[in-house]
C-alpha cells in the first residue's frame, strides 16, 4: 500500500479533497461525524500533492478503523459517491481514475460495497469514481467490452445512464470518426502507444452531434484494471470557435495574397516571415510563387529582398534611412523610393506587437505610386509654369499701372490748364465772344473735362489694382448723400425727358468713404440716365438691410444683352447695343465706371450685382456693411 501511495503522490494525480476525506473518515466513530465530514468537504478545492504527503501517512495504519464504522454500507457508500462526484475534476485525475481506485481499494472496500462493481475492475472505488466523475469516462476491456460509464457521459449526450451490457457505444460515434476511434483503441491495447488523443463526434439523444476530445490511456497490463480508460471533454463550442477563427484566418490570408499592395512582415531580427505575391512582384524577387511563411531559413528571404532592392537601383540614402528606422523601431509613413527602372515605390514601416509583447517585429507596406508621382510632378511643373506666367503678368500689370499713372499725370497737368484757360476765355471780363467762339469754347471745356474724368478713372483703377487706395471712412447719413447725388444728375435727366426719382428710407448712419460711395452712385445714375429713352424713368431706392444698407438703381432703358452680362465688369467693355441705345449717336463713355464702382464697393466689404433684360431695363444693386471690412491697401 505504501509503495502505491508514494507512487501516486509523486505523479501528482490525487486531489487533496479525496485524500483528506479518506484520512478523516477513517478516524470517524459515529454516523454524525461521517456525515459532517461529507458536508464539510463538498466542493472542497483540494491542495497540491506535495502538501498532502503527511496526510497520506496515517491511512496505512488506520485502515482497519473503516471496518468498525457504525454506518450502513448503502448510506455511506451513497454519500461517499456523491462526494467523489463533487470533487475537483482535473484532467490528470480523470485520466488516472482507475489507477487511483486500485491503490485506495483496501481503504474503502466496506463503504463501497453498496455499489456493486463489474467483475473486471475488482475495485468498488474505481466504479464509484468512474460513474461519478465530471469528465466523460469510459472503461473498455479488450475481451469483454465496456464496463463503466461516468454520469457526465449521460449529462453531455442526454441518454439514460442505465444501459444493457450489450449496448454498442460505437454506434454513438459519427461514421466518419469510427475508424479513428477503433484505431486508437487497438493501438492502446497492443501497447504500441500507451496513450492517444482524438476528436470524435458523438450523437446526442436529440440527434445532434457534439465534438468530444477523447484521451485514451492503456491500463491493459495493470492487473487491478486490465482495461483501456477513455476520458473526454465536450469541446464542441471550442472547436466551432477554432473553425471560425481558421476560416477567418484563411480569408485574411487570401485577402493579403490578392492585395495589389505588397506586405512584408519582419520579425524582431529583421527576418522576413511573410511576403505576399505583390511584394515579390514589386521588388522583382523572382520568387512570387511563395509567401515565405513556412520557409526553413527566413534569413534567405531578407537576403533575396535586399539583393532585389540593390539590383533595382534604389536610392541608397533612403534605403539606409529605412534600415535605421527598423533598427530603432520607429515608424515611417509615405517614404518614396525611386528606382532606376523609372518606378517609384512608397513604403510604410510600422512596428507591431503580439499579445503581451512590447515589440514583435515590423510590418512593411509597399505601394507602387509611379503614376501618382508622375501626375504630381506634372502638376508641380505646371504650377511652376503658372507661377512664372503669373509673375510675368504681375510685372506686366505693375508696368502697365506705372505707365498709366505716369501718362495720366503728364496729361492731367496740360488738360487742367486747358480747362482753366477755357473758363478764363469764357469770363465776361475777358471780353465779348461771338456765338461761334462761345460754341468752340464749350466744346473745348466739355471734351477737356471728359479727358480729365477718364484720367481720374485710370488713376483710380491703377491704385485699386495695386491695392494702394486707402479709404477714409466717416459716419455718413446715406439719405443725404443720395439726395445730393440725385440732385446733381437731375438737370441731365430733365434734359433727356426722364423722371429721376429717389426713394430712400431712414436708417442708422453708415460708416464709409462718402466721397467714393458718392462716386459709385453718380456712376450708376449717370449710366441709367444715358441709356434710358425719353419718357422713361430712373429710380434710386435705398434702405437698411441686415447689418448695413442696400442701394438699387433701376431704369426702364434699353437693357443689356444676356451675352454681354458676364463681361460687364471688364475694363473698357461696353455693351454691344450702345450704338442704337436710345436712337441717338453712340453714347460717350470709357467702360470704366462699373469696374471702378465694383472695386470701391468690394473695398468696403460689400457687393454689387446687375439684373437686366434687353428692351425692358436694368437694375444695379449694391450692398454696403455698416462699416468697412478694411480700410483698403
Amino acid at each position: 500500500m505504501r509503495g502505491e501511495t508514494d507512487r501516486l503522490v509523486d505523479t501528482g494525480l490525487i486531489e487533496g479533497a479525496v485524500v483528506d476525506l479518506v484520512v478523516r473518515a477513517a478516524n470517524a466513530t459515529t454516523v454524525v461525524d461521517a456525515q459532517r465530514l461529507v458536508a464539510q468537504f463538498r466542493g472542497f478545492s483540494g491542495v497540491r500533492s506535495a502538501e498532502i504527503v503527511s496526510a497520506l501517512t496515517p491511512v496505512v495504519g488506520e485502515l482497519d478503523l473503516l471496518e468498525r464504522l457504525p454506518v450502513g454500507p448503502a448510506q455511506w457508500g451513497q454519500e461517499l459517491r456523491v462526494e467523489f462526484s463533487a470533487a475537483p475534476a482535473r484532467t490528470e485525475l480523470r485520466a488516472a481514475a482507475a489507477e487511483i481506485a486500485a491503490a485506495a481499494d483496501r481503504a474503502l472496500v466496506q463503504p463501497c460495497r453498496a455499489v456493486p462493481p463489474p467483475p473486471m475492475l475488482g475495485s468498488p472505488l474505481a466504479w464509484a469514481i468512474t460513474t461519478g466523475a465530471r469528465a466523460m469516462i469510459l472503461t473498455v476491456d479488450p475481451a469483454r467490452g465496456w464496463s463503466a460509464l461516468s454520469d457526465s457521459f449521460d449529462t453531455v449526450l442526454g441518454y439514460d445512464r442505465h444501459r444493457p451490457p450489450d449496448y454498442r457505444l460505437i454506434d454513438l460515434v459519427h461514421p466518419d470518426d469510427r475508424p479513428a476511434a477503433v484505431a486508437m483503441f487497438l493501438t492502446c491495447c497492443t501497447g504500441r502507444h500507451p496513450a492517444g488523443t482524438v476528436d470524435l463526434r458523438l450523437c446526442t439523444a436529440a440527434g445532434r452531434w457534439r465534438t468530444v476530445e477523447v484521451v485514451a490511456r492503456s491500463f491493459v497490463d495493470d492487473a487491478q484494471v486490465g482495461a483501456v480508460v477513455f476520458f473526454g471533454i465536450d469541446v464542441t463550442r471550442q472547436r466551432e470557435t477554432e473553425r471560425t477563427a481558421r476560416v477567418e484566418q484563411q480569408r485574411l490570408a487570401r485577402l493579403v495574397e490578392t492585395m495589389g499592395d505588397g506586405l512584408l512582415l519582419l520579425d524582431e531580427r529583421g527576418r522576413v516571415g511573410l511576403a505576399n505575391l505583390a511584394a515579390h512582384r514589386l521588388l522583382d524577387t523572382g520568387l512570387a510563387g511563395s509567401t515565405g511563411e513556412h520557409d526553413d531559413d527566413p534569413l534567405d528571404w531578407a537576403a533575396v529582398i535586399g539583393r532585389a532592392i540593390e539590383r533595382l537601383g534604389a536610392d541608397s540614402t533612403r534605403v539606409e534611412r529605412l534600415r535605421e528606422a527598423f533598427r530603432l523601431r520607429s515608424a515611417i509613413v509615405g517614404e518614396e523610393i525611386p528606382f532606376d527602372d523609372g518606378r517609384v515605390l512608397e513604403l510604410d514601416l510600422v512596428p507591431v506587437a503580439g499579445p503581451g509583447e512590447s515589440d514583435s517585429g515590423t510590418l512593411v507596406h509597399i505601394r507602387d505610386v509611379t503614376a501618382r508621382v508622375a501626375v504630381r510632378r506634372g502638376l508641380e511643373e505646371r504650377s511652376r509654369g503658372l507661377e512664372e506666367r503669373n509673375r510675368a503678368l504681375i510685372e506686366a500689370t505693375a508696368l502697365n499701372n506705372e505707365f498709366v499713372a505716369t501718362v495720366s499725370h503728364e496729361l492731367r497737368g496740360p488738360l487742367s490748364s486747358v480747362v482753366a484757360f477755357a473758363h478764363l476765355l469764357g469770363d465776361a471780363a475777358a471780353g465779348d465772344l461771338s456765338e461761334d467762339q462761345r460754341t468752340y469754347l464749350d466744346v473745348i471745356d466739355r471734351n477737356a473735362n471728359r479727358l480729365l474724368r477718364l484720367i481720374e478713372d485710370l488713376l483710380l483703377l491703377s491704385r485699386l489694382e495695386a491695392r494702394t487706395l486707402q479709404l477714409k471712412p466717416v459716419p455718413t447719413r446715406l439719405p443725404e448723400l443720395l439726395a445730393v447725388a440725385v440732385a446733381e444728375r437731375t438737370p441731365a435727366a430733365l434734359a433727356a425727358g426722364l423722371d429721376l426719382v429717389l426713394d430712400c428710407a431712414d436708417g442708422p448712419e453708415l460708416v464709409c468713404d462718402d466721397t467714393r460711395v458718392h462716386q459709385v452712385v453718380d456712376n450708376l445714375v449717370s449710366n441709367a440716365v444715358k441709356f434710358t429713352p425719353s419718357g422713361g424713368q430712373v429710380t434710386v431706392r435705398a434702405g437698411p438691410a441686415g447689418d448695413g444698407w442696400t442701394i438699387a438703381v433701376a431704369d426702364s432703358g434699353v437693357g443689356i444683352p444676356a451675352a454681354d452680362l458676364p463681361r460687364l465688369f471688364s475694363a473698357f467693355f461696353r455693351g454691344s447695343n450702345v450704338a442704337a441705345a436710345v436712337g441717338r449717336q453712340v453714347m460717350p463713355g470709357t467702360g470704366l465706371g462699373l469696374v471702378v464702382s465694383r472695386a470701391i464697393v468690394e473695398l468696403h466689404g460689400g457687393g454689387i450685382s446687375v439684373a437686366s433684360t434687353e428692351g425692358v431695363g436694368t437694375t444695379v444693386t449694391l450692398s454696403l456693411p455698416s462699416r468697412p471690412a478694411r480700410n483698403g491697401g
